[in-house]
């Protein structure tokens, strides 16, 4: 049954949060209108400045969602594509109060391992896609406009460009997600998720895309997921893959990259997922 209560306080909630995005994001077009852009994002710090994006994007804790304003004012900002987009793929994954619940629940060790293995794709995602001509397959109309002086009247008039352009899609993101939220795998497809594992984690990747969920959310369904039996493989994947796109952000995403740059985004990070997943099964077979 389709939870109204959820999907209500869902859109309600994300308004309110997307208000402070952009509090934060105008305040980003600021700082990095001067040397600042030059100094910590400047074309010349090669493999430094991918290192950075993840690191931002790691003490950040937001959702894939509120991860896009946030990239889009980076991007209108002039910093770096890949740069930016190690900062859209770290900031989901990774983040303090996540950890401290994944040491809680899988150990330092667990813990460790997967940091690294979330920074390491946010790395490579950004060097992949560090390609001037893909800048050409951003769409202008979503970024942060005006002189990037911060003041409350800023954040409000870009916030309500946001609500007319993209109030429809966060409306049918929020629909998503209150139906994903309910859905569990039944038993049979846990099964057979287990015995098919080189289609399985792949799987795992493309099924964890298709959910709309906080990583603090995943952390406890992913314990639940080990107890069940399952590659430990497969769980990271999907667990990076749930947090880490999703299907409403990627409903969001095609307000930012034409369907050229999102495809390439998608394939990208659906291979640095897989891959990941694979590595852990194998390292802790």
């Amino acid at each position: 049954m389709f939870d109204w209560t959820y999907f209500f306080t869902f859109i309600f909630g994300l308004f309110v949060l997307y208000w402070f995005v952009f509090l934060i994001a105008v305040w980003l077009k600021g700082y990095f209108n001067d040397l600042r852009l030059e100094r910590w994002f400047g074309k010349n710090i090669g493999t430094a400045g991918y290192l950075l994006g993840a690191a931002a994007g790691a003490v950040t804790p937001f959702c894939s969602c509120t991860t896009v304003p946030i990239f889009a004012g980076m991007i209108d900002s002039n910093v770096r594509l890949g740069y930016a987009v190690s900062f859209l793929i770290a900031s989901p994954t990774l983040n303090p109060p996540a950890l401290i619940l994944f040491y809680a629940l899988f150990g330092g060790e667990m813990t460790l391992i997967y940091a690294a293995i979330c920074l390491a794709i946010a790395i490579l995602g950004g060097m992949i896609l560090d390609r001037e001509k893909l800048r050409t397959y951003l769409i202008e109309i979503f970024l942060i406009s005006g002189d990037g002086a911060f003041s409350l009247k800023a954040v409000n008039q870009q916030y309500v460009v946001f609500l007319r352009s993209l109030a429809p899609v966060v409306v049918i993101a929020a629909a998503l997600a209150t139906w994903l939220q309910s859905w569990t795998p039944s038993e049979s497809l846990l099964s057979l998720m287990d015995n098919y594992q080189a289609l399985a984690i792949p799987g795992a990747v493309g099924v964890g895309g298709a959910v709309y969920a906080d990583i603090a959310m995943l952390i406890p369904i992913g314990q639940l997921f080990l107890d069940k039996g399952l590659d430990i493989g497969l769980v990271f994947a999907f667990m990076m893959a749930a947090s880490g796109v999703g299907l409403p952000s990627v409903l969001l995403l095609t307000r930012v990259f034409k369907k050229q740059l999102l495809g390439l985004y998608l394939l990208t990070i659906f291979i640095l997922f897989t891959g990941a997943g694979f590595f852990v099964s194998w390292m802790l077979r």
